[in-house]
């Protein structure tokens, strides 16, 4: 976060004699251990024995020294020091002006404060005149860690910064792999894993926005560790801008894993008497697979996000990929109507209806509805959408300013941009300079007006360019404050207008992280509607987030960013693992399509409470085109699988259901089946998914389910509920 004022110094106290400290949390243990430096986390893991003596333990870890090294065994502390006699990369890179010997730093320990979920460490160097705060908090519900550092400077000159990073993790040194979330526009949160190598691995982004190649998450693991077996940590910056990770394998074997801010040149100088603090690094450890760490981070992100998230999630109808820019009262009106008869309760009118939008080349600033398409302005078509029971959404790209309208005209300095160098486009567009007071005015006043004026419910926010020259009206770099300063405006927003939604978008998942949910209440995961990408895309999500925040819709029959046609059915069944709306001209629709997207519909409003409130389980099997996913909520499960790719084999393998309690029955039945597997599959009506079958939960966990042959981009949910108690497998059930 920018440099912002400190406290003043402390009293000086004497240093806190050498000792250790734990959190305890949600089957997770974190263990400190400090003598007069900087404290290390030495242990993030499964909960330890209440009466583990941690003097001993921390003993226990102490190594001998290696031949041809120095005299003390530097370990990786919270903030590593090359001062300390630590090779690799320092946690702190910083100068202080013409202090020719302000080029590295040694702190000690001068305080521990700790209660039950969170510790808290401060230093000082006081030859260089810095304080350090260190503070480590372990989420009671999740076990999910969340550290934070904060840099004071209190000389009397600049202190600048070139690299601050959150609290260092020491990652197990068994790990080997590392599981990245790179990918691109239409093909986000793409999985990446690897061998961990010797050396530094880096991954930076400057785009200015979280993007969609360099999300700031990082899974580590033991070779053999899977979706539901094996040991892994997981970590994720809570920041929205420029960031760096750093993943580094000593030759010692140690491992370090640090996440920050990347800084552009100035963006670091700390004034006499401020501070520079971290973004929250969030981390979790699982000794349960891939699976069990996401439902750490589910039960985090759900209990940390607004109250209104605890509401059913409303069936969304979105305007874009049915009217695109082309808006016209009639049609718009048929769309109202056609959207209220398919059941959708909340309808989202997308880009196009403001003032000079016929295309992506003019108006983003002009923030006032466009007399030609609509003369009496918004307000007839938020009525006519709440009178037919749906509440109204609007499109808008706040940060954004066109060349081409009103407001560049007259104030072509609220841009940023660098001096005399020519300005970058993107998509026709500029990016506004939060930084200056009179900009997010403006946008707060229009803002507001509008969410007021015409009962705007939801605000789907998008931001659809990288920050390129980001330099505010005096040069400064302005890609750090541009950040602090869109979550202030979003937050003085949230505050002003009580109830209103807003969606984080970013041209499909470019703002997807823990800072922007923090005050917002959905992501937007990708542009991409297709469901082959977007089962991928989904699932890649769901590593840290949970399915109530993925915005899922059924698209086109013919995607127009990947050009694959696909069913409706199987454009249902994805959807239907999100939060689910539609977004295609239903109007054209014919009468089979419009049956089955009325059933999609129904399907996802019974189950919603189960997928959005219950135990997450990603699928994945021996043939890489059949993955699913599957909920357990209140001994109810759903599952949904799909073919994204021609299959292996003639017969998928078997699927095991995990969660259900083992001696209790089940009732197991097709709920729904893309119209390929009728034609797929000879003699499924003399099979048990024909009427329905009973099972255990031990027999659905070990034998599993004998799925039908599912052809390419086919899929089917599948339902299981408990029975009353006096059903026993092998009972007739009635369907």
């Amino acid at each position: 976060m920018p440099a912002s004022p400190s406290a003043p110094p402390r009293a000086d106290a004497p240093a806190p004699a050498p000792g250790n400290a734990r959190l305890d949390a949600a089957d997770t243990t974190l263990v400190f251990t400090w003598d007069d430096g900087i404290p290390a986390l030495v242990y993030f893991g499964p909960a330890l024995p209440e009466d583990t003596d941690l003097d001993t333990l921390t003993a226990a870890m102490v190594r001998p020294l290696a031949m041809a090294t120095l005299d003390r065994d530097e370990p990786v502390s919270l903030l590593p020091e090359p001062a300390g006699g630590f090779p690799g990369r320092p946690g702190l890179i910083g100068r202080r002006d013409g202090a020719a010997d302000g080029w590295d730093k040694l702190f000690t320990l001068r305080a521990v404060a700790r209660d039950e979920d969170t510790v808290q460490f401060r230093l000082d160097d006081r030859p260089r005149r810095l304080a350090l705060e260190i503070r480590c908090a372990l989420d009671p519900l999740s076990g999910v860690a969340e550290l934070v550092t904060r840099l004071t400077n209190r000389g009397e000159d600049d202190f600048e910064v070139a690299w601050l990073s959150a609290p260092v993790l020491a990652p197990n040194t068994r790990f080997s792999d590392q599981i990245a979330f790179d990918g691109r526009w239409c093909a986000e949160f793409d999985l990446d894993r690897r061998p961990i190598p010797l050396g530094q691995s880096v991954k930076e982004n400057r785009r200015g926005r979280t993007s969609h190649d360099a999300v700031p998450s990082l899974i580590l693991a033991e070779a053999a560790t899977d979706e539901d077996h094996g040991l892994c940590l997981g970590a994720h910056l809570g920041w929205s801008g420029n960031h760096r990770r750093v993943l580094e394998r000593l030759p010692s074997g140690d491992l370090q894993l640090q996440f920050g801010v990347l800084l552009l040149p100035g963006e670091g100088r700390i004034g006499p008497g401020h501070s520079l603090e971290t973004p929250t690094l969030y981390a979790a450890q699982s000794p349960d697979g891939f699976n069990g760490l996401s439902e750490r981070f589910h039960r985090f992100r759900r209990s940390r996000q607004d109250t209104r998230a605890d509401r059913p999630r409303p069936v969304v109808v979105n305007t874009w990929e049915a009217l695109y820019f082309d808006h016209h009262a009639d049609s718009l009106a048929r769309l109202i109507d056609a959207a209220a008869e398919i059941g959708a309760e909340r309808f989202v009118l997308d880009d196009g209806w403001f003032l000079g939008r016929a295309d992506d080349t003019a108006g983003l600033g002009d923030w006032f509805p466009d007399p030609a398409k609509y003369p009496d302005g918004l307000r007839p078509v938020a009525d006519r959408v709440r009178a037919r029971g749906m509440d109204f959404g609007l499109w808008v790209e706040p940060e954004m300013i066109s060349p081409n309208s009103d407001l560049y005209r007259a104030h072509p300095d609220w841009a940023l941009g660098l001096g005399d160098y020519p300005a970058v486009t993107g998509r026709n567009q500029l990016i506004l300079d939060l930084t200056n007071p009179e900009v997010t005015g403006y946008l707060f006043d229009r803002l507001r007006t509008l969410v007021e004026e015409n009962g705007v419910a939801f605000l789907k926010w998008d931001m659809n360019r990288d920050l390129a020259l980001p330099g505010d009206t005096a040069g400064r770099p302005a890609a750090l404050r541009q950040t602090a300063a869109l979550y202030g405006l979003v937050d003085r927003l949230r505050e002003a207008c009580p109830g209103l939604e807003i969606e984080s978008c970013a041209s499909g998942g470019g703002r997807a992280d823990f800072a922007m949910l923090d005050r917002t209440d959905r992501i937007w995961p990708s542009d991409s509607n297709d469901p082959v990408e977007r089962m991928a895309i989904q699932m890649g999500a769901s590593y840290f987030l949970p399915s109530e925040l993925l915005g899922a819709h059924i698209g086109p029959a013919w995607s127009h960013t990947s050009g694959r046609g696909t069913d409706i059915d199987l454009r249902g069944l994805v959807a239907g693992t999100g939060h689910f709306g539609v977004e295609t001209d239903i109007t054209q629709l014919d009468p089979e399509a419009g049956t089955a997207l009325r059933a999609a519909v129904d399907r996802y409003k019974r189950d919603r409470g189960i997928w959005h409130r219950g135990r997450f389980r990603r699928i994945r099997t021996a043939d890489p085109g059949l993955v699913g996913v599957s909920v357990v909520s209140d001994d109810h499960a759903r599952l949904v699988l799909v073919q994204t790719a021609r299959p292996r084999a003639t017969h998928p393998p078997r699927i095991p259901v995990l969660g259900l309690t083992a001696d209790r029955a089940y009732r197991v039945r097709l709920q729904h089946a893309t119209p390929a597997i009728g034609a797929g599959n000879r003699r499924l009506e003399t099979t048990a998914w024909h009427t329905g079958f009973l099972a255990t939960g031990s027999v659905l966990q070990h034998v599993g389910l004998t799925l039908p042959i599912l052809p390419p981009q086919s899929g089917i949910a599948v339902a299981i509920d408990p029975i009353p108690g006096d059903l026993i497998p092998g009972d007739p059930v009635d369907t």
